[in-house]
């Protein structure tokens, strides 16, 4: 038998509409990725989870990161142990200094007065001027310490943010959305692990036809 839709006739406005096809987006989305080459470790989530700003996602392998950083810890610990030589050193050069001083001007005196001879007094000054050289060298041993000292500073904490770097965290509450590498996979710096977005942030994308849309405007009623 042939389908018939039976309906009643009636009078009513007619209205134009329009019709297309939406692609659903995201305004804010993520792509969640190692800094630094490596290989994946794990992955904590799966496409659809909802996660919170900070949750570790997923993690890259070490491999001599750990190593790294206990090398720059002794080397922090030994030119911390250079600067304190290095002060010590120039405490020694400053009382070793204010001696030397004392003994030129105690000779001075004396050698103005006919007590010692003129060569003795040329030697107390000598030694007063060594030790003021050697105070200088410790000062500047002591300066080069310290610089020393924040350079590998720099370098441990540089070492400790690759480190954290390579635990993947949210950085928003989000969804996730892909899932584009699996663990023992290998990535290279930036390379997308994970890709997230944020479910509030949902939009429809849609192209009308432009000669079919006169009358488009703002407050119109549409249908999802």
């Amino acid at each position: 038998p042939v389908k018939v839709t039976v309906t009643t006739v009636a009078e009513g406005d007619v209205a134009p509409s329009l019709f297309g096809i939406a692609t659903v987006e995201a305004r804010r989305a993520y792509l969640i990725g190692p800094t630094t080459a490596g290989r994946v470790l794990s992955v904590a989530v799966d496409v659809g989870d909802s996660v919170k700003t900070g949750q570790v996602l997923a993690e890259i392998d070490a491999v001599d990161f750990d190593a790294r950083l206990q090398a720059a810890a002794a080397a922090l610990a030994r030119g911390k142990s250079s600067a304190s030589a290095a002060a010590a050193l120039v405490r020694d050069g400053e009382a070793k200094a204010r001696l030397a001083r004392a003994n030129t001007r105690r000779y001075v005196d004396l050698g103005q007065k006919q007590f010692v001879s003129s060569s003795a007094v040329e030697t107390r000054k000598q030694e007063q001027a060594s030790a003021e050289a050697a105070l200088l060298a410790a000062q500047a041993n002591a300066k080069a310490a310290g610089e020393e000292i924040g350079r590998l500073q720099g370098e441990y904490a540089a070492l400790q943010q690759q480190r954290a770097n390579l635990r993947l965290r949210a950085p928003a509450n989000a969804v996730v959305s892909a899932r584009d590498a699996e663990p023992g996979s290998t990535v290279v710096a930036g390379q997308a692990v994970l890709r997230l977005i944020e479910a509030d942030s949902l939009w429809l994308r849609l192209r009308l036809d432009q000669s079919r849309s006169t009358g488009l405007a703002v407050g119109l009623l549409a249908r999802i």
